[in-house]
């Protein structure tokens, strides 16, 4: 079975005067870096891989949406057990309350934006 993927990497790029910029790069493009050395990748990145330049605005906001409730989620569970037990999965300082209110609110509006924007066809 196959299936379509979106993967983002971090490159180490030897550039050189007048060359593509590597954010302008075609699939054509990585592939002929990779293949003579001039761009090794470094690492695969984890998360939300959008393309904002064929994505419906729609698609994108849904993306981010989704996205932003996860991450909420996992602070809001971070904050219900003690810090120490939870500091593997988070791995970063947790928002105030507060922020973490207002991130769920943004991600709720972010995602009602995305629905009105899907039914006007955007």
């Amino acid at each position: 079975m196959r299936a379509t993927h979106r993967v983002a990497l971090e490159l180490e790029v030897d550039e050189a005067p007048g060359q593509i910029e590597p954010s302008d790069w075609d699939l054509q493009d990585l592939t002929f870096a990779l293949c003579l050395g001039l761009a090794r990748p470094l690492r695969t990145i984890h998360g939300l891989v959008l393309d904002t330049d064929r994505d419906r605005l729609s698609t994108t906001l849904q993306a981010v949406a989704e996205e932003l409730e996860q991450t909420v989620q996992l602070y809001w569970l971070a904050t219900a057990r003690p810090w120490p037990a939870m500091a593997q999965v988070v791995r970063r300082p947790r928002p105030s309350l507060d922020l973490l209110v207002e991130l769920d609110q943004l991600a709720a509006m972010t995602r009602r934006i995305s629905e009105r924007l899907g039914s006007q066809g955007l």
